[in-house]
Order: structure tokens, then C-alpha cells, then sequence
């Protein structure tokens, strides 16, 4: 039985569009797929029925850019021959009995392909899923610990996972952390992947039992000022993105639990947002302004979602890459520079609730955080706060 960690896949080949030699991007209609294929600069034929973007080097790396962690990227068709287009201006052909010389491009640099899984490491992938979905893990984490636990087999293709003792573990964290220098965030959770499929699904705790975990990193949240936030907020126009971005930022969500919401989330009479099943399966209930309610009111009745409050083009759950570029469009509208993403609002709600007054407890249980020290990181980001605080440089006589 084949387990689909990754179940998204697209297809490059060899495309010609207006006499130029193009990448075509092959795929089935998806909003993820459209948006992805968006943010590396394609261009949709409706002729051809398929995305494409100009044959170089600098464009497939953005391909790959924009795909990463969406989709797989399948290059077979680029390996093979191409026809080439004629010489020339557009629509003049080669006279019979002469060759056309062939448009050098220069050569690109592919990514191989990552190995096939084989039998033994495929029914472990899927005994570790089926552990995780009766363990009632979120689907995120289980897409988090699926997709972690396959690079870590691919890394040792020819080994049945029973076959890799401690010492590869800990040498391919040193990959990990050496030649492919990645986050600690992304290293613990390889650590945390891996460690459950042999301790909790294969009951082997003493092959996990002295992996070291990364020292873990103290950064402090990126939070935006209320002016840029109010900024942000008014360079969009439409309606839903609007209200997207304004929920998100008055009721402090995460991108998940927005697009988890559904219409009898909302409540009204109460100027409350039910959060169910939040970080941890935990249900809160968060805040609705009075402006936003204004707001909600008139894109129900302009939209009327089904069951989802916000819904893709085709129904169902909304886009969470949709939702980054609307505020990355937005971002770049309001001529922000400053470093953001759409979490970035759920940071600054914290923390203008901090600086307005609000105390540290109640800003505890509306973003849903189970310890308080989590919460008090936003202590550290607080201008007000700061402000107060005189430098012992200022009483210098200089």
C-alpha cells in the first residue's frame, strides 16, 4: 500500500510559446498548484491549456522556490529532446534545404530527482500514519512528521528502517546540521519525527534514547507597529482578503484556525470567535471587534459561504498560500519594508494588547497558549514598555 506524504505533482517539459523556447508547467486545476505556479512568474496559454515561463536557469530555480513543500517537481520531460523553434522573425519560416541553427541556452543545473522509497520503508510510513491518526495528531503534524520521516529514509535508501541503527541517526543529523546547515526549528523536528516512529511505532526506545536534541533558539517575534498594521489593512480592496486579514489580526489566529473556521464560529451576540481545535486540540474563544462584525456582516451576504467562513474558488477549505500572497501583495501596496508574514499579525494583536493595558494572563488565554512564558516573550518586543526605561547614558553630565 502506497502512502502519498507528498500528494501534489508537477510536470515540466519543453515548451514553445511565440517562437521562444519556454518551461511548460503541467498540472491539475488546484488553487495551491495556480498560486504556486503565480509566484514563480508563470504565465497561463490558453491555447496550450498550461503554465509556462521562460527556458533559463534563474527561472527554474524560482520554480522549485515556488513549489517547495507544495508539490513534487517532476523534470522528465525536460531531459528529453526539444524540437527547436525557427530562426528569424516571428511566423517567417526557414527556407527548404537549409538548416536552422539551434538557440543555445545555457546549461541548467537539475536537481536530481530523490531516490524511490523502498517496500519495507513504504509499510513503515504507513504504519507510523495510522499510529499518528489514532493518536489524534492534527493533520499538519502528521503531514510534518510523514514528510521528515521520508527524507530521513530516502537518506538511506538501502536500508530497511530496522537495519539503521543510532549511529546513522546521529550522523545524518550532523548532515543536516553541517552540509545542509538547517534550522534548529527544522532539526528538532526530524528529532521528534524520527524518535516516534521507533519509539512509538516500532517500540524501540533504546535506538532513540540518547539522541541529542538542538540547543533550542530564543528569537524574539516579528511585530509591526499599529500604524503599518492599519496600513497594511487599508491597501486591500477586496472584500474577502480584507476581512481575512482583519480577523486575523483582531482575534490573534493562526493561519490554520482561520481557514478551519467555519460560519457558526461566529458568534454575534457575544462578539466572540469559537476556535475549535486549535494548537494542542485545544478549543478558546478569542475576540470580535465591532468593526470587524461590520465587516463580516456585509461579506456574508456578498459571499455566502457554505461551511467554511472563508471558501476556495471550487468550495471547500480557503488557500493558506492564497491568504500569504494576499498579504504579501498588501505589504508591498503599503510600501512596508520591514520583515512580515501573515503571522506577524497575530504577533503585533499581543502585543498592542500589552501595550494598550491588557493584562498578561488574558492575552495568555486568547492566543491559547498553555504556558505563560510563552506569552511573556511579547514583554521583550513591547515599545511602550521599553520606552519607559531611561538609559544610564542619559544621566552622563558629557
Amino acid at each position: 500500500m502506497d502512502v502519498k506524504v507528498d500528494k501534489k505533482q508537477i510536470h515540466l517539459e519543453h515548451f514553445v510559446h511565440d517562437a521562444k523556447r519556454c518551461i511548460g508547467i503541467v498540472c491539475p486545476y488546484d488553487t495551491l498548484l495556480i498560486a504556486a505556479a503565480k509566484k514563480a512568474g508563470a504565465k497561463w496559454s490558453a491555447t496550450h491549456k498550461r503554465w509556462y515561463v521562460p527556458n533559463t536557469p534563474e527561472t527554474l530555480r524560482e520554480i522549485f522556490a515556488a513549489f517547495k513543500g507544495v508539490a513534487w517537481v517532476d523534470m522528465e520531460g525536460l531531459r528529453k529532446k526539444q524540437d527547436m523553434p525557427p530562426t528569424g522573425p516571428i511566423g517567417v519560416q526557414p527556407k527548404k534545404g537549409t538548416d536552422t541553427p539551434p538557440t543555445h541556452l545555457p546549461a541548467l543545473h537539475l536537481t536530481p530527482a530523490p531516490p524511490e522509497l523502498n517496500a519495507a520503508q513504504v509499510a513503515a510510513l504507513d504504519s507510523m500514519r495510522r499510529k499518528l491518526e489514532v493518536a489524534r495528531y492534527s493533520p499538519r503534524t502528521i503531514d510534518t512528521y510523514l514528510s521528515a520521516t521520508k527524507k530521513f529514509f530516502q537518506h538511506f535508501a538501502s536500508k530497511q528502517p530496522n537495519a539503521i541503527e543510532t549511529n546513522d541517526i546521529e550522523a545524518y543529523q550532523y548532515h543536516l546540521a553541517s552540509t545542509r546547515k538547517v534550522s534548529n526549528s527544522y532539526l528538532n523536528q526530524v528529532v521528534n519525527a524520527v524518535r516516534y516512529y521507533y519509539k512509538d511505532v516500532m517500540g524501540d526506545h533504546h535506538r532513540v534514547k540518547f539522541i541529542e536534541r538542538p540547543r533550542s533558539e530564543r528569537k524574539l517575534p516579528k511585530v509591526l507597529s499599529e500604524e503599518k498594521v492599519a496600513a497594511i489593512l487599508k491597501a486591500v480592496d477586496n472584500l474577502k482578503h480584507k476581512c481575512i486579514l482583519m480577523l486575523i489580526y483582531s482575534a490573534g489566529l493562526r493561519l490554520g484556525e482561520l481557514l478551519a473556521l467555519e460560519r457558526t464560529d461566529i458568534i454575534p451576540e457575544r462578539k466572540q470567535v469559537l476556535i475549535r481545535g486549535g494548537k494542542g486540540g485545544k478549543d478558546r474563544v478569542s475576540l470580535l471587534s465591532e468593526k470587524m462584525l461590520v465587516l463580516l456582516t456585509e461579506y456574508l451576504h456578498v459571499y455566502g459561504p457554505g461551511t467554511y467562513l472563508f471558501e476556495g474558488p471550487e468550495g471547500g477549505m480557503y488557500s493558506a498560500t492564497s491568504v500569504q500572497m494576499v498579504f504579501k501583495r498588501a505589504k508591498k501596496k503599503a510600501g512596508i519594508t520591514a520583515p512580515a508574514t501573515v503571522h506577524t499579525l497575530r504577533h503585533s494583536f499581543a502585543t498592542h494588547l500589552l501595550e494598550n493595558g491588557t493584562d498578561l494572563r488574558y492575552i495568555q488565554t486568547l492566543l491559547g497558549h498553555a504556558s505563560s512564558k510563552t506569552t511573556e516573550i511579547y514583554t521583550h518586543v513591547s515599545t511602550k514598555a521599553l520606552g519607559k526605561i531611561r538609559s544610564p547614558l542619559d544621566n552622563l553630565d558629557l
